[in-house]
């Protein structure tokens, strides 16, 4: 357990706020870190319509984004004396391929944060951090 650990990033500053979990762990238990940002190239039809970019472009600035996130995230890990693998995973639900990842990649212990919602406001934009929580079979550290 804590040999290998998934660290997930969306790019936001929430998702930063498991980083330091993710560190103390790594040091305590010598644990490898593989940081992951999944990103979904192929958004609701409907906002094809309104988007103000071709969907080519759209796909580039995720990719981007993603990788901004990711490198933050490697740059931190750096500056604490631990490395890190990144990657970027193609999922239209976060929570499917952060599992993906894990399970590829043979992580045993997955750190992610959440926005803490509960009620009618997690019930309408759904918590992927819950998704996690209700299919991971891994030990899973939920920071708010």
């Amino acid at each position: 357990m804590f040999n290998h650990i998934l660290l997930s990033t969306d790019g936001s500053e929430l998702s930063e706020k498991a980083l330091p979990y993710a560190i103390e762990l790594a040091k305590k238990f010598g644990s490898r870190i593989t940081v992951a940002s999944v990103i979904d190239l192929y958004p609701y039809i409907g906002a094809i319509e309104v988007m103000p970019v071709g969907m080519d472009q759209w796909q580039e600035e995720v990719r981007k984004q993603a990788n901004t996130a990711l490198r933050r995230m490697s740059d931190q890990l750096g500056a604490a004396g631990l490395s890190c693998d990144t990657l970027v995973e193609e999922d239209p639900q976060a929570w499917r391929g952060l599992l993906a990842v894990a399970e590829k990649r043979g992580c045993d212990t997955i750190v992610i944060a959440s926005h803490g919602r509960g009620g009618v406001s997690s019930a309408m934009l759904g918590s992927q951090t819950a998704r996690v929580l209700s299919h991971s079979k891994l030990p899973v550290v939920v920071v708010r």
